[in-house]
């Protein structure tokens, strides 16, 4: 039989100096279980969003058709940073970095994996504006009957939900020759398609840079290792196309923009 005055220890998430830290929490049980009644309301919140967020988009893929519109699940991944084996101490100061940004696309019961790859680090509006052109040219090559694309996304508003984008989404039919909606997650809710992708690729870059002794000095060298990669394990599993296809962005072509 416990007593609500009995000692114990639980972890819990907490803001430290504006930084958010697993901490490590003692005292009596009511103490804890006054915590949970604390937080109970904002996890329920949490809870709920998250799961009717989730249902909107299984039921977004499970509509999507060849013939009327599919759903691209978009998202930058945290820039891969180039290591190199046997490197130099200074060289940890130099190191250079690569930006990917991923689509999961849902078409029917078909799904393709597309990984843009670029030199260029900022993740902004006009990179998301560049990616749609590669991505409606992958969308009329391989389903030309397709009409529509609904997007989805977090809330980010430094690329995806601002101003901008938004214009660019009222533009889209004219610029791109296909229409377009946009469907926003809130931030933070979870792992999505994108995050398996980005993983993917840069475990198997760093795999082979450290095992194989493979150079890769820039974007361009792990762009070309990830579609040589992915091509040769699609030819192993007799797959007529790869797990995921790379495309690669030249910074000039995003400044331009």
């Amino acid at each position: 039989m416990m007593d609500l005055y009995d000692e114990c220890s639980w972890n819990l998430w907490k803001k430290v100096n504006n930084k958010l830290d697993l901490q490590q929490m003692s005292g009596s049980i009511d103490s804890l279980l006054t915590e949970i009644e604390e937080g109970w309301p904002l996890f329920l919140h949490h809870t709920h969003i998250n799961r009717e967020q989730r249902e909107c988009t299984k039921d977004l893929r499970c509509q999507s058709t060849d013939k009327m519109f599919v759903v691209a699940q978009i998202d930058f991944s945290m820039n891969y940073t180039l290591v190199r084996q046997r490197e130099v101490q200074q060289g940890f100061f130099s190191q250079h970095q690569v930006t990917l940004f991923t689509i999961h696309l849902t078409i029917g019961k078909e799904q393709r994996n597309l990984a843009i790859i670029s030199d260029y680090m900022e993740h902004t509006t006009v990179f998301v504006h560049c990616e749609q052109k590669v991505l409606t040219q992958f969308i009329k090559k391989n389903f030309p009957l397709v009409k529509k694309i609904n997007y989805v996304s977090d809330g980010a508003c430094a690329h995806f939900k601002n101003n901008a984008s938004i214009l660019n989404l009222i533009h889209h039919k004219i610029d791109f020759d296909l229409d377009a909606c946009w469907t926003f997650t809130a931030t933070g809710h979870g792992k999505g398609a994108g995050d398996g992708i980005g993983a993917v690729l840069k475990f198997s870059a760093r795999r082979a840079t450290l095992s194989k002794n493979i150079l890769m000095s820039n974007p361009k060298d792990f762009y070309e290792f990830t579609q040589k990669q992915q091509l040769e394990t699609a030819r192993r599993s007799n797959k007529d196309i790869p797990g995921v296809h790379a495309f690669f962005l030249e910074s000039d072509e995003i400044e331009e923009a």
